[in-house]
């Protein structure tokens, strides 16, 4: 699917519904943020409807939020003023995004949650972002396995763009990475509902 026909699919999925998936924040995100430095720059990559970016925000980060959809990131903003906090919602395309100034960081976290691309893409835009980390920066990420698709509990019906443990660190080989595969129940709306296989990322700059 082209890019175009991807923003339209995901404008008329974020009109369709008041929040598509709730509005908590990721669990493993939440699990995870106690490692990121306090009041850091933050860039949340597919961000939706804002539920991570705010979130993050609300704990004190300066986040920016980047999402392919205008109407995500309209909901997005909406969030963020009804919870009182500030983020900086771009829409973009990834796949031109990571070049653009915006992205440069340095980002003392990068959170990339269910954010599946097509396998070049994506390999493209972790190899741009892993080299904007600050030195003791982190990523944080949530994916689907191939197993997923078995579970049914949401996510891309498309095996392609699942992740294996061996894509994550061919991508994001600049970083020290702690790989885990997890079977867990997620309720995140009606996007993701039920027992799901799941590939937990943890990660950091290699020291020299």
């Amino acid at each position: 699917m082209d890019t175009a026909a991807q923003r339209e699919l995901w404008n008329e999925r974020y009109s369709r519904y008041d929040s598509f998936y709730g509005y908590r924040p990721n669990d493993f995100l939440v699990q995870a943020e106690v490692m990121l430095r306090r009041g850091g720059r933050v860039l949340v990559v597919g961000d939706g409807e804002g539920r991570n970016g705010t979130w993050l925000a609300q704990k004190g980060h300066q986040v920016t939020s980047v999402e392919l959809s205008p109407k995500g990131v309209e909901k997005a903003l909406g969030l963020a003023r009804e919870r009182e906090v500030s983020i900086d919602a771009q829409v973009g395309d990834l796949a031109e995004w990571v070049h653009s100034d915006a992205a440069q960081g340095p980002w003392d976290a990068i959170v990339w949650i269910f954010v599946h691309l097509e396998p070049q893409l994506r390999r493209q835009v972790a190899e741009g972002f892993q080299s904007r980390l600050a030195p003791r920066g982190k990523l944080l990420m949530e994916v689907f396995t191939p197993a997923q698709l078995q579970l049914g509990a949401g996510g891309p019906e498309d095996d392609e763009v699942m992740v294996t443990r061996s894509e994550v660190q061919d991508d994001w080989s600049a970083l020290d990475l702690d790989v885990r595969i997890v079977e867990r129940r997620i309720f995140e709306g009606r996007g993701h509902q039920g027992l799901a296989s799941v590939l937990q990322v943890l990660g950091q700059p290699k020291r020299a």
